[in-house]
């Protein structure tokens, strides 16, 4: 997970890839978890782009999930109907793999004495989307105080992940399974919207705890109001649509005391804030309540 950039004036929030492309609607459609009537450019005729921008955006399972259970009328001949379910379970297959990976690591950190938090697509596949694998993801993202990175790193090697991923505190293990045939996991000591050593321990002090496929092993997770800062500070910082998704479902989750944090974190958070409602007016209409009480003008009631 890269490091958190400074973004520019909220009033200009930094625009998604293929935010002005045929898909579009499409993309912003599958972000609200509280979806209207679906696009014109679900017609059969234009599927083809459709499907090539879910793609890109990391979000064909929810598109193939939409499409599947809850637009029977788009008229998707048996091959499609076949290949997008292949698609889901395909998925769900993978996340397993992730989650009993994940599972074992979080165990044995937690037996050397070492604070962790899962992060990003694996810690909100399950309590953010509905079941069967829809938040994409390809890694395992964990957060540790840094005095523990190196015993964390240590952990990972133990457990067989000696090959050295993308980044530095990226490691990598040959499972010897034909879909998923390697698990990567990311060290990280920073959250989207924080480095201060001091704020990532307080975070780790406040996890949560969520299930996995099946009511599986538990794992920590980041506390609501935490992720919700964080996941705004990432769109910022790395605009994607699945992040975008991500925090619209964490902003209508998160109780008034964590989006009343929003407003108290001036940058990057705010400048998150300004994306999400950018890019889902409807869903989000204005800024995130003033800090201390009572919502700001404009500002959605839940």
């Amino acid at each position: 997970m890269n490091a958190p950039a400074m973004p520019g004036s909220p009033a200009a929030p930094p625009r998604l890839p293929g935010a002005g492309g045929p898909g579009a609607a499409v993309l912003r459609w599958l972000c609200d978890p509280r979806p209207a009537a679906a696009p014109a450019e679900l017609e059969p005729a234009a599927l083809g782009a459709v499907l090539q921008a879910a793609i890109d955006a990391k979000l064909v399972c929810l598109l193939a999930d939409r499409l599947l259970h809850d637009r029977a009328e788009v008229g998707l001949s048996r091959a499609m109907r076949s290949v997008l379910g292949q698609i889901v379970r395909a998925t769900t297959l993978h996340h397993r793999l992730h989650h009993t990976e994940a599972v074992r690591i979080v165990q044995a950190l937690t037996r050397r004495d070492v604070s962790v938090a899962v992060l990003n697509g694996l810690a909100y596949d399950t309590g953010l989307y509905p079941p069967g694998g829809l938040r994409q993801f390809t890694d395992i993202d964990l957060l540790v105080g840094a005095v523990d990175r190196d015993t964390a790193l240590d952990v990972l090697a133990e457990l067989g992940f000696t090959e050295q991923g993308r980044g530095p505190h990226t490691r990598r293990r040959a499972t010897g399974d034909a879909l998923t045939p390697t698990v990567s996991v990311d060290i990280t000591t920073h959250l989207g919207h924080t480095a201060d050593p001091a704020e990532v321990r307080a975070a780790l002090a406040r996890t949560e705890t969520t299930h996995g496929p099946d009511a599986g092993g538990k794992l920590p997770v980041l506390a609501q109001a935490d992720a919700l800062r964080h996941t705004l500070a990432r769109l910022v910082a790395r605009p994607r649509w699945s992040t975008l998704a991500d925090a619209a479902r964490l902003a209508l989750a998160a109780p008034d005391p964590s989006r009343q944090a929003v407003a108290a974190v001036p940058e990057p958070v705010r400048a998150g804030w300004a994306v999400l409602h950018s890019h889902l007016p409807d869903l989000f209409p204005g800024p995130p309540p003033v800090a201390g009480g009572g919502r700001a003008e404009g500002e959605v009631a839940r």
